[in-house]
């Protein structure tokens, strides 16, 4: 079993993308912008979604290097659910290291988000 955490603070997420807005259009994918500026407070769900990054790059060493942030995206499934997609290019390293399943879960508070990542690897 693979785990990696992450927390953020959120109003450092909210002071980044204020002061530099391209931000946004090179961290989350498109679909996550629609979801989390659908929102009156978007900056906690930003927050968590880069959280579920780092999280997600701290499973394994091989995934520090050669793994954008826009490879790794948080959708919701139809229950309300989060999820993890993941490019090409990071399904491959997963196969490679022979990781079958990876479960997240996010939350946060007023103040920071977290993010853990739960993979399972083949015996």
């Amino acid at each position: 079993m693979l785990i990696g955490i992450d927390i953020v603070d959120i109003q450092r997420i909210k002071e980044v993308v204020i002061r530099t807005p391209r931000f946004l259009k090179r961290i989350y994918t498109e679909a996550e912008l629609d979801y989390c500026l659908s929102k009156s407070n978007p900056y906690p769900s930003l927050a968590a979604r880069f959280a579920a990054r780092e999280a997600f790059r701290k499973l394994d060493y091989t995934f520090q290097k050669g793994v954008g942030f826009r490879d790794v995206e948080v959708k919701i499934d139809e229950f309300g659910k989060p999820y993890l997609y993941l490019s090409k290019i990071v399904i491959e390293k997963c196969e490679h290291k022979k990781i079958k399943e990876i479960n997240i879960s996010l939350s946060h508070s007023k103040n920071q988000a977290i993010a853990a990542v739960v993979a399972t690897r083949e015996d």
